[in-house]
């Protein structure tokens, strides 16, 4: 067992047996506004402390690895660090490239020439935009109403 283990071993254990086997062990966050509430005596408040140092310990063991990869193979600890962007560029690609260019969407903002209305033999009149109860009949002879 090396120290980290041992360390987190030792942390596991004092949050443990503070708990004594309580039903409700919420432990808040060490500064947090919970556990200024909490009275002094209160085990949770020393479990919440175990926790932070835990944390705490855990979050530099971390560094000081990306610190020494960083040393001993630049290219892996980049590949570790840019990791997570990398994954969200590939999320990303896909919807971009679903999404239209400036240039399709200026092509399809342009005004395109109105389309001819014509009625259809054995279909009723139809009407005519903008001109209220005027209709296109199929047969020409009829006049619009």
């Amino acid at each position: 067992m090396n120290t980290a283990d041992a360390a987190q071993a030792w942390a596991e254990h004092q949050v443990t047996t503070l708990a004594g086997g309580a039903r409700d062990w919420d432990v808040p966050l060490y500064g947090s506004p919970a556990w200024t509430r909490l009275p002094p005596n209160d085990p949770r408040r020393f479990a919440a402390v175990v926790e932070a140092a835990e944390r705490w310990r855990r979050r530099q063991a971390e560094e000081e690895r990306l610190e020494r990869l960083a040393d001993e193979d630049p290219a892996a600890w980049y590949a570790e660090v840019t990791a997570g962007a990398n994954e969200e560029a590939r999320r990303l690609a896909g919807r971009l490239a679903r999404m239209r260019s400036l240039a399709e969407l200026g092509t399809a903002r342009t005004r395109r020439a109105p389309r001819q209305l014509r009625a259809t033999p054995g279909w009723p009149p139809v009407a005519l935009p903008g001109r209220p109860g005027q209709y296109l009949y199929p047969d020409r002879r009829r006049p619009a109403a």
